[in-house]
Parts: structure tokens; sequence; C-alpha cells
């Protein structure tokens, strides 16, 4: 539960960072940077509050807090693979990394492991949350910067090459 339900809900909230129209998107003056920001965080803040409220069991191991720490790291998958891969296939990324890291990851917690294997870590490794974190700030970075890559064939439609 800890591993997949907060890639069932990044997984959810990938087809949301489409953009109605790429073109009309860099031809108004609306501060694009800010509303994508904000449609990340809030998506963020309210999958993780849901999520945490289920785990308030045992918060420490694997409950509230490694539920937060896994819909960072899954929603910061999403956001970099709607950057580099388009929203169709923006839950690819996430979907392998923690379906293989579930299936293949010892269950020990030195640093080298914690840092790879962060989905299915305890919440009280740290090297688990710092990875996770830079997943997720990489990942929102790209997206809030460059928005979701445009489908191929609107790209040929518009005159670019595809």
């Amino acid at each position: 539960v800890v591993a997949l339900a907060p890639l069932l809900a990044a997984l959810l909230l990938g087809p949301t960072l489409a953009s109605a129209d790429e073109d009309l998107e860099r031809s108004t003056p609306l501060p694009w940077l800010a509303w994508r920001a904000g449609h990340l965080l809030a998506a963020v803040f309210v999958t993780a509050m849901a999520l945490s409220l289920a785990g308030l069991r045992a918060p420490d191991t694997y409950g509230a807090h490694a539920l937060v720490r896994n819909v960072f790291g899954c929603v910061g998958l999403v956001a970099g693979g709607a950057v580099l891969l388009g929203v169709r296939l923006a839950w690819l990324p996430a979907f392998v990394y923690v379906c293989a890291v579930y299936a293949a990851a010892p269950r020990q917690t030195s640093v080298v492991v914690a840092a790879w294997a962060w989905p299915i870590q305890p919440s009280t490794t740290a090297a688990s949350w710092l990875t996770a974190a830079m997943i997720f700030a990489v990942g929102a970075v790209g997206y809030v910067h460059g928005g979701a890559r445009a489908p191929a064939i609107r790209r040929f439609r518009s005159g670019g090459t595809p």
C-alpha cells in the first residue's frame, strides 16, 4: 500500500499535466510558470494529505510519513515523464521504476539501497527522503519551466519537425 497507493495517485495526476494548446500557451501573457507550479503543488498537497490520513495508525515506519514521501517522489517522476515523453506516456517511468523496485529491492536500509529503493524504505531513512525530494524537485522544475511535451502529431501539423 505504501508504494502502490502514491503511485496510483500520481498516475491519475498525469493526464492533468497537459495544456489545452501549446501555441496558445506561448502567445498569451498569462504567467504560465505560476499556473503550472500552483497546479503541481496543489495536486501534491491534496494527494499527500488524503493519503497521510490513511496511514496515521503507524506514521513512523510505513505509515503516513512514507506515504507522503512516496507521493512527492512519484509525482516528480510523472512530471519528469510529462516533460520528456509527453502526457500520454508520463505514467511510464513512475510505473516501471516503482514496480521494479518493489519486486527487486532488498529490504535493507544501507545508504545506497535507501537511495535507489526509496519507495519501499521506512520513513525514518533520511536517504530515501532526500532522493524523493530531489526527484520531485527535478521533475517539478522541468515541468514548470518547459511544460508537458507536445504529441508528435501536433508538432508535425504546426510545421515543426516530427
